[in-house]
Formats: C-alpha cells, structure tokens, sequence
C-alpha cells in the first residue's frame, strides 16, 4: 500500500541536518588533530575518543544518510516514471555537485583535465579515478541505489515487499561473504557499497513497517530484520575491518557506527516536531556536506596560511562553520533550490508538492 502525502517529513529534515552536521566535525577535528594541535593533552584525548576512537561522527552520518535514502527516494518512483525520475534526481543532485567542483579548482587549483573531467560525470570510482573531495564516494553509491531503484521498478518489484526483505538478506550475506574474502585474502574488497545498499533497502522497508503500514513488513518482521542485521553486523566488521588497509579501520567503530546510527535514526522518527533551525539545517544538508572541506577547511587555510590558523585555532574554528554555513545557504538558495524546481518542471511533477530528498 502506498501513502500519498503533501506536507514535510520534518523529522527527516532534522535529521539530515543533524547527519551533515556529524561529517563536517568530523573532517573539523581530524584536520586539526593532524596539523593544528597537541594530540596528547586531556582535552584532545577525550575528543578523539568521542568524535573518532570509539565513536566516528563521519560514519554515523553517512550511515544516516543511507538510511534516509532508502526511507524516501523509492517512493517519488511511485508517482513518476523512470525518464521522470531521472530528470528530477539529475538536477537535485548534479548542479550543487558542479558548484561543489568549481569551489575546488578555485581554491586548490584546476587537476588534471582528465580527472576533472571524469569527476563531474559523479561515476569517477567505478573508472579507477580519485575523488577530487573525499566525501563524493557516498554519492556513488546513492546511485547505484537509483539505479537499483529504477531496475526494480522497470520490472514492477519496487512495491514487492517480499521481494525487497530477499534483497536486503542477500545485500546484507553478501556483504558478509566479501567481508570473508576481505580478510582471508588481505584485498581491499568494497564491502561497504554492499552493505550501504542493504542499509538503504533497510530504511525502505522501515518505512513500509511504519508509514505505509505495510501486511507483509509488519513490525515483528521489521524487528527480525534488525536483529539479523545487527548480529550479521558484527563478524562483518569484524572480518571486513580488523585489518588497516589504509582508513585507519578499526573493526568496533564500524560497529558501533552502525549501531548509533539505527538508534539516531529510531529516535528521530518519534521527534515530529523539530525546531527551525534544524529543519534549516536539513535543507542545506547537501551543500554542506559538498562543501564543507572546501570552504570550511581548505579555503582559511589558503586566505590566512596554515601557520596563521595554526596560532589562531578558535579563529580557524569559527571560520570553519561560518563560511561553510554561508556557502551552503548560498548554493542551496541560489543553486539547489531554483534547479529542483527547474527539475520538476521539465518533468512534469507538481512543482507544489513537497517531497524529501536525500542528502
């Protein structure tokens, strides 16, 4: 059963907002750890431990992003079709991606043709090229789940529960199986776009549990499903990110990211009414989690010299956070949102109609 719906998930909005907020302190503390401050003081100590030793705010973010995906982008598919889709998600997600890679090239410089070239399509990991920003690999994987998406509703499974539960097992197994092959072969296998689809999928059938009220996705098939998960969660990570292949992995804080994660995302879906300030946020999410490392981090460090903001560390921090949450309001407001619409238009969805996006 699917439910039509006019107004705002606001909790979703809240909590992208809240997701981009974790992955932007993240990349705040792991740059100063690195080139600002003493990694031995108390204050440091506990920090690390809090936003990237135990915890791992970038992980938990990302993981709720997925989870957000899956919840919503199926359903604007019910309503419109592939060519329709597909109009609407390229200028959701492209123009803001662009701006994103002109700010990088004005602040660090033009890269090789080729790679600039290949990073604008979005499909530069699948081709062997080297993200330009680091945070861009999640977005490939939100489109391999468009993908997916499209696949699956071409072929009217989309709408099939019992057919979506099947995918998440055999998403979430085979993750576990190249976790497996991981660790046994010492390769660095992409466990994780395996099981960020399954998390996706996952936020899918979460919704069928509880807004759509779904027979088959009831919620005690909902908890066996989480269960699963979380007990097939733990030889993966452990079996996936035991071994450092160069991340920094550490088996636990995969774990434990996961698991916080869930809990985020269980929690929020009870807060119906969240304040402005954090839908607000929610609405720039996008912009901000493209354009934090670049104007937040990469562009201080170029106005003022890494020695300056190495002496001024509150000043840096300020300036993390105001030109990031100025650019992100300036690319939402002057980029993002007149090229949703202009995505509407060209596809005849109702231009009206509120509809959560994703990140």
């Amino acid at each position: 059963m699917v439910v039509k719906y006019k107004s705002r998930l606001q909790w979703i909005d809240a909590l992208r907002g809240i997701a981009a907020i974790m992955v932007a302190i993240l990349h705040l503390w792991l740059f100063m750890k690195q080139e600002m401050i003493d990694t031995h003081t108390k204050t440091s100590e506990v920090l690390s431990v809090f936003i990237s030793g135990f915890f791992d705010f970038g992980k938990i973010g990302v993981v709720v992003f997925f989870l957000i995906s899956g919840y919503v982008i199926p359903y604007s598919l019910y309503k419109a079709s592939n060519k329709k889709f597909l109009i609407s998600r390229f200028f959701r997600l492209y123009p803001a991606y662009w701006i994103s890679i002109l700010c990088f090239c004005l602040v660090s410089g033009i890269p090789a043709i080729k790679s600039l070239l290949i990073n604008a399509t979005m499909f530069q990991k699948f081709v062997g090229i080297e993200d330009l920003v680091g945070v861009y690999w999640t977005l490939q994987i939100e489109l391999i789940f468009y993908i997916s998406c499209l696949i699956l509703h071409r072929f009217n499974l989309l709408n099939n529960d019992k057919f979506i539960v099947k995918l998440f097992y055999g998403l979430l197994f085979s993750g576990l199986i190249m976790a497996t092959f991981r660790y046994k072969l010492e390769l660095k296998l992409p466990v994780a776009l395996l099981l960020g689809l399954a998390i996706m999928f996952l936020g899918m059938l979460w919704r069928k549990s509880t807004l759509e009220k779904s027979l088959y996705v009831n919620a005690k098939v909902f908890r066996q499903l989480i269960i699963i998960l979380i007990i097939v969660l733990i030889p993966l990570t452990l079996l996936a990110y035991s071994k450092n292949f160069g991340n920094n992995e550490v088996w636990y804080r995969y774990l434990i990211s996961y698991l916080t994660a869930l809990l985020l995302f269980k929690l929020f879906s009870h807060y119906k009414s969240p304040s402005r300030f954090l839908t607000y946020l929610g609405s720039i999410s996008y912009s901000m989690y493209l354009l934090h490392p670049i104007v937040g981090i990469d562009l201080p460090v170029k106005l003022f010299t890494q020695q300056y903001c190495n002496s001024h560390k509150f000043l840096f921090v300020a300036l993390f956070w105001i030109f990031s949450l100025t650019a992100s309001s300036i690319c939402y407001y002057l980029i993002e949102k007149p090229c949703i619409r202009l995505g509407k238009r060209l596809s005849g969805l109702n231009i009206t109609e509120k509809v959560v996006s994703t990140i």
